[in-house]
């Protein structure tokens, strides 16, 4: 089915029209094709009046009913509850317009794709942090490894050694923080994982 989606947005794309029409293709508009493009990209009705303030300096207005047609049909492309489903997983919001008489199917993709999403972004919040511990316990190896060889350097007096090795400890304890952190960050991470696989799985259209 992802791949249905897909191959729908590629055809989509091809299909797009102009964001400004020009006076030749106001001229000659097919206002039930272009309102099937409107539709097929989600574009509200409403967006006819962007066309007729387009066209009205070349002295054209659209074909209003012949544009709802055309809509409609457009609709029926994008207000499924796969596409739904697409649109609400991809964080993106949804501005009423899909057509009563499809909007149910629509939402109820829409909204278990919502869902999805807001697991996703807690799943990369807790993935980002225990990257982040990680990256802390490494950077901190290496901060001790150079003053560990720093401290053996020829030319430092005893003060200067003590200096750094309380330095050392210190880093010491940080990384031992961090260390013990990582059991519960790591569950943390495991369980928005779960969540996140457990809907995707239900939710799989």
């Amino acid at each position: 089915m992802y791949l249905k989606v897909l191959g729908f947005t590629v055809i989509i794309l091809l299909l797009s029209n102009c964001a400004n029409m020009n006076k030749s293709e106001c001229l000659t508009a097919d206002w039930q094709l272009i309102g099937f493009e409107d539709g097929s990209f989600g574009k509200n009705e409403s967006h006819v009046s962007q066309h007729r303030k387009e066209c009205s300096e070349h002295g054209v207005t659209p074909d209003l009913s012949a544009y709802r047609q055309g809509h409609f049909k457009g609709s029926k492309l994008f207000c499924t509850q796969s596409n739904g489903f697409s649109e609400g997983q991809n964080g993106k919001g949804y501005k009423r317009n899909c057509p009563t008489e499809l909007e149910a199917a629509f939402l109820r993709g829409f909204t278990d794709g919502q869902t999805l999403y807001g697991l996703k972004k807690v799943l990369q919040h807790h993935t980002n942090i225990l990257e982040k511990a990680y990256s802390k316990i490494k950077s901190l190896d290496k901060i001790m490894a150079n003053k560990s060889d720093l401290m053996l350097a020829d030319g430092l007096d005893r003060e200067q050694r003590i200096v750094i090795r309380d330095e050392i400890e210190y880093h010491q304890q940080q990384q031992g923080e961090w260390y013990d952190l990582l059991p519960e960050l790591q569950q943390e991470f495991e369980d928005s994982l779960k969540a996140y696989e457990q809907k995707a799985d239900a939710f799989y259209y």
